[in-house]
C-alpha cells in the first residue's frame, strides 16, 4: 500500500507540473488569520501542525482539506426540564461561549465537536440542577455556571474545544408554583401592612393615652518547518520526495501579480484599490487571508490590492441596544420584569473581528444572562431601591467580559421594573397604611404638644381670676372682627359656681 500511495502522490504531482500555472488555481488555497486548515493525504492526516493563516498548498486528488474557526462562539442551550433536590419542576436554559484550541483534535477525536459539546452541555446542566434545591438554583447561579463550564471544559478538552464561560439565561417555575409564591410574598406584604398600621395605632394609642395623662397631671454594592519535513521524508526511505515551494513565496508572486495588475490597469485600478474610511471608522485588512501588519487602518484614504487583499470595516462610535424585558425571580421569590440599555464602543478593532464571531449579538446575550444573574442576588427591596448600583455592576461585569472581543462597555442603565399586578396592590395597601400610621402618630403627638400647652396655659390662668376674664373679652373682639351677625356672650364660669352653691 505505501507503494501505491507514493505512485498516487507522484501522478498528483505530475499533474500538478504539467498544467502549470493553470493548476495554481486548485493548489493554492487561503485560510484567514482566525481559520486553520487540517489537510489529510490519501484519508491520512499530513504531517505537522494544521495550515494557516494565509497561504498553503495542496496536491489535486490525493489532498482534502477542512477549515476550522478559531474564534469565540457560542451556542444557545434549550429549556431543560429537570427535577431540583427538593423536588420542584423547573426550566433552566443557558448559553455557552467556547473556541477551538487544537483544530486537529476538533476534526479527527469527534465527529462534530460543535453539536457534540452542545449535547454534552445539555445533559450538564440537568445533572447539576438535580444536585441543588431551588433556592440555590435561584440564588447560586454564578456558582452553577462556572461549575458547569468547569465539568464541559474537562470533557471538551481531548477534542481539542474550550469552553470559556457558561450563563444560565433563565430559570421559569410551574405556573402554580409562580402563583403560590407570588401569593407568599403578597400575603407577607399584607402581613407587614397590618403591623404596620397596627403599630401607628399602638404609637397613636401610646401617644394620646400621654396626652390624656397629661392633661390628667401626668409627665412624658477577560521555514523551519520545511526543513524538518525534509529530514522527515528522507528518513522513511522513500524513493521520491516532495519538494515544497515555500508559502511565502508563492504569498510574495501572487502579491506582485496583483500590483503588476494594478500598474496595468492605472489609473482605472484607483477605483478598485483605493478606499475611504469615515474619522469614527477603522478597516482591518486581510491580504491572503492573513491579517496585515500593523494597526487598523484609517480615518481616510487607504490602499488595497485587488484579488488579494479584504476589508473589514469597523465603527468606533458608541453604539448601544436594548436588552428585552427579563423576567425573573428575585432573591425574595417575587417575579419581576426588568429591561434596560447598554452602551458600548469597539476599542480594539482587530480583537473585535478575529477573537469573535458577533461582537455585538454575543455581547447582548452576555447583558441578558448577567442582568437576569445579578437580579436573583438581590430582594425586590434592593432592586427598586438600588437601581444604580446594580446598573453599574452589570457594567464592570460586562467590560471584564467583553474585554478579550476589543468590546468596552460604558455604561448600563435598567429602564424599567414591572410587579405583577397583585403585588402592586399589596404595595399600595402598604404605603397606604404607612401614610395613614404617621397621620396617626402626627395627630397624636400634636395632640399631646397642644394638651401640654394647653395644661400649662391653665395653670397660668387659675392663678388670676382677672386673667380669665380677659380672656373672655380677647374671644368677643376676636369674633366680632370676624363680622359676624350673631355674637354668643359666654357666662363666666365663676357666676354659675355662685349660682349653683346658692
Amino acid at each position: 500500500m505505501r507503494c501505491v500511495e507514493i505512485f498516487l502522490v507522484s501522478v498528483s504531482f505530475f499533474l500538478f507540473l504539467i498544467t502549470f500555472p493553470f493548476s495554481l488555481c486548485v493548489c493554492l488555497k487561503i485560510v484567514s488569520e482566525y481559520e486553520r486548515a487540517v489537510i489529510f493525504r490519501l484519508g491520512k492526516l499530513r504531517a505537522g501542525e494544521a495550515r494557516g493563516p494565509g497561504l498553503f498548498f495542496i496536491l489535486p486528488c490525493v489532498d482534502e482539506y477542512i477549515n476550522v474557526d478559531l474564534r469565540t462562539t457560542h451556542f444557545d442551550i434549550p429549556p431543560q426540564e429537570t427535577l431540583t433536590k427538593d423536588s420542584v419542576t423547573v426550566w433552566v436554559d443557558a448559553v455557552v461561549y467556547y473556541k477551538v484550541v487544537q483544530p486537529l483534535r476538533a476534526v479527527v477525536a469527534v465527529v462534530n465537536y460543535s453539536t457534540s459539546t452542545s449535547l454534552l452541555a445539555m445533559t450538564t446542566l440537568r445533572n447539576i440542577i438535580g444536585t441543588r434545591s431551588l433556592a440555590e438554583v435561584l440564588a447560586d447561579r454564578d456558582i452553577i455556571a462556572q461549575r458547569i463550564a468547569a465539568i464541559l471544559d474537562q470533557a471538551t478538552d481531548p477534542w481539542g474545544v474550550k469552553v470559556e464561560r457558561v450563563e444560565i439565561t433563565d430559570v421559569r417555575l410551574p405556573q402554580q408554583l409562580q402563583k403560590a409564591m407570588a401569593a407568599e410574598a403578597e400575603a407577607t406584604r399584607e402581613a407587614r401592612a397590618k403591623i404596620i398600621a397596627a403599630e401607628g395605632e399602638l404609637k397613636a394609642s401610646k401617644a394620646l393615652k400621654e396626652a390624656a395623662d397629661v392633661i390628667v397631671g401626668s409627665p412624658t454594592a477577560l521555514q523551519l518547518r520545511y526543513l524538518q519535513t525534509l529530514t522527515n521524508i528522507s528518513g522513511e526511505r522513500t524513493s521520491t520526495i516532495v519538494f515544497p515551494v515555500p508559502i511565502e513565496m508563492l504569498r510574495a508572486f501572487m502579491v506582485s501579480m496583483s500590483f503588476l495588475l494594478c500598474c496595468i490597469t492605472f489609473p482605472f485600478s484607483l477605483c478598485v484599490c483605493l478606499k475611504i474610511v469615515a474619522e469614527y471608522e477603522r478597516a482591518v485588512i486581510f491580504r491572503l487571508g492573513k491579517l496585515r501588519s500593523g494597526e487598523a487602518r484609517g480615518p481616510g484614504l487607504f490602499f488595497i490590492l485587488p484579488c488579494v487583499d479584504e476589508y473589514v470595516n469597523v465603527d468606533l462610535r458608541t453604539n448601544h441596544f436594548d436588552v428585552p424585558a427579563q423576567e425573573g425571580l428575585t432573591k425574595d421569590s417575587v417575579t419581576i420584569w426588568v429591561d434596560a440599555v447598554v452602551y458600548y464602543k469597539v476599542v480594539k478593532p482587530l480583537l473585535a473581528v478575529t477573537a469573535v464571531v458577533n461582537y455585538s449579538t454575543s455581547t447582548s446575550l452576555l447583558a441578558m444572562t448577567t442582568l437576569r444573574n445579578i437580579i436573583g442576588t438581590k430582594s425586590l427591596a434592593e432592586v427598586l431601591a438600588d437601581r444604580d448600583s446594580i446598573a453599574q455592576k452589570i457594567a464592570v461585569i460586562l467590560d471584564k467580559a467583553t474585554d478579550p472581543w476589543g468590546v468596552k462597555v460604558e455604561r448600563v442603565e435598567i429602564t424599567d421594573v414591572r410587579l405583577p399586578q397583585q403585588l402592586q396592590k399589596a404595595m399600595a395597601a402598604e404605603a397606604e397604611a404607612t401614610r395613614e400610621a404617621k397621620a396617626k402618630i402626627i395627630a397624636a403627638e400634636g395632640e399631646l404638644k397642644a394638651s401640654k400647652a394647653l395644661k400649662q396655659a391653665a395653670d397660668v390662668i387659675v392663678e388670676s381670676p382677672t386673667a380669665l376674664q380677659l380672656r373672655y373679652l380677647q374671644t368677643l373682639t376676636n369674633i366680632a372682627s370676624e363680622r359676624a351677625s350673631t355674637i354668643v356672650f359666654p357666662i363666666p364660669i365663676e357666676m354659675l359656681k355662685a349660682f349653683i352653691k346658692r
